[in-house]
């Protein structure tokens, strides 16, 4: 199955410049856990649930930090037309949950842990 089929229609985005809080807010209200983060439109990074949790874990104000304080720097990407294989082996292989989907150097999409999983679910034979 490709990642095509898989990933988010739409890339949900935070700028460098966001604070840690507006990020969250955009992660709650958009019912994600990760933001492709772009710097003057080219994609630097993503930042994460975990990331969120790191800087409260380190005490840092969520009004006050910034996002390319705790991103996930040097996205590991993937295309529209890759393997869900590639997309689950990079995932592990960087111990990340979610890979933003890249078309001519833009991000167009996102495909996370869960939507593998759900994949696995749905193509896994039933047991007796």
């Amino acid at each position: 199955m490709k990642v095509a089929t898989l990933c988010s229609a739409e890339v949900i985005t935070a700028e460098v410049t966001d604070t840690l809080f507006e990020a969250a807010e955009k992660m709650a209200h958009n019912h994600v856990g990760a933001l492709a983060v772009l710097d003057e439109g080219a994609l630097v990074g993503v930042i994460s649930e975990a990331d969120l949790v790191r800087a409260i874990a380190e005490e840092a104000s969520l009004e006050l930090a910034y996002v390319d304080e705790f991103m996930t720097e040097g996205a590991i990407t993937v295309t529209p037309g890759d393997d869900a294989g590639i997309a689950a082996r990079r995932m592990v292989e960087n111990g990340v949950g979610h890979l933003p989907v890249v078309e001519r150097d833009l991000a167009i999409g996102m495909v996370s842990k869960g939507d593998l999983l759900a994949v696995g679910a749905i193509a896994a034979p039933r047991e007796p």
